[in-house]
């Protein structure tokens, strides 16, 4: 397979000149191969190549699809057929990270310099990149971790009993498992990771930032979301579910929106003082009783 993705891939990545402009957003979309959405706010949009990420986004890519983020740090986040992605912070410095919550996807992060400070959180793992290039198949049964060159810091984000010290990876190496204690480490990659891979993966992408500098495109609106359409977010682990809230919040008053709510409360209880806030208004102690008029 290309020299299991060849090795070179990742010092090539780190030879490219890096762009960086503080007047600069922190992520643009700089490449796009299909279709893909932006939801934004309680909207819904179109994505296009150029538009400027914000905190908050959510990134979906269709079924054939391919997108790519590049960071004015020089970083590059591609992201695969069937991904989806919360931006939860693009905050790029020593004090904050970019921030991403993870539910299902293929993702291949390139062009990490060392003092870079980004995270993916999946369903199983933390993952965090330190340096040069990885590529991450997450949301399943199994998830899976392959380091191109540099290094990689792997944790838990759910673990029974005492939490297992965290995995340091480096280059060549393969994770693949279900948590820390019982997945495997080593160079060859299973046959289910290789065929889940898009083409493009297999070899570097030239940056493509410099080309938006100057031009910011702008998505294009649908629709207002509908719970099935960010149902995912809503039952997200709390960290990330939590800023849901006040988001979503006006849209309570859509009947089919706020029915799915009710019927699914179980999965994001915070919403319950919402839909419901007579519950929790402070109770009017009854009255004491009346004493017994005194008959002359």
């Amino acid at each position: 397979m290309r020299q299991v993705l060849s090795r070179h891939w990742a010092w090539a990545l780190l030879a490219c000149p890096l762009a960086v402009s503080a007047a600069e957003a922190a992520a643009t979309l700089t490449l796009l191969e299909g279709a893909a959405t932006l939801v934004r706010g309680v909207t819904r949009y179109a994505l296009a190549e150029g538009v400027r990420l914000q905190a908050g986004d959510i990134l979906e890519v269709g079924d054939k699809a391919l997108a790519e983020i590049e960071f004015t740090d020089g970083a590059a986040l591609t992201l695969g057929p069937k991904t989806r992605a919360l931006a939860r912070s693009l905050a790029r410095s020593k004090a904050a990270q970019g921030d991403f919550y993870v539910p299902q996807g293929v993702m291949k992060v390139a062009r990490v310099a060392p003092a870079a400070r980004l995270r993916f959180v999946s369903p199983l793992f933390a993952i965090q990149p330190e340096q040069g290039s990885a590529v991450l198949l997450v949301g399943g049964a199994e998830e899976s971790v392959f380091v191109e060159g540099g290094s990689l810091r792997l944790g838990a984000t759910r673990a029974r009993g005492a939490a297992a010290a965290p995995l340091q990876l480096g280059t060549g190496q393969f994770f693949t498992g279900a948590n820390l204690q019982r997945g495997s480490v080593g160079s060859r990659l299973s046959p289910a990771f290789v065929a889940a891979l898009p083409k493009l993966f297999l070899d570097p992408l030239p940056s493509r930032l410099a080309r938006f500098k100057d031009r910011a495109a702008q998505p294009r609106a649908l629709d207002t979301v509908s719970y099935a359409e960010v149902e995912t977010w809503l039952k997200a682990p709390p960290e990330f579910r939590g800023p849901m809230l006040a988001r979503f919040r006006s849209r309570i008053d859509d009947e089919q929106f706020r029915a799915a709510l009710v019927a699914n409360l179980r999965f994001h209880p915070e919403w319950d003082p919402v839909l419901f806030p007579e519950k929790y208004e402070p109770k009017v102690p009854d009255a004491p009783p009346r004493p017994p008029e005194k008959r002359p």
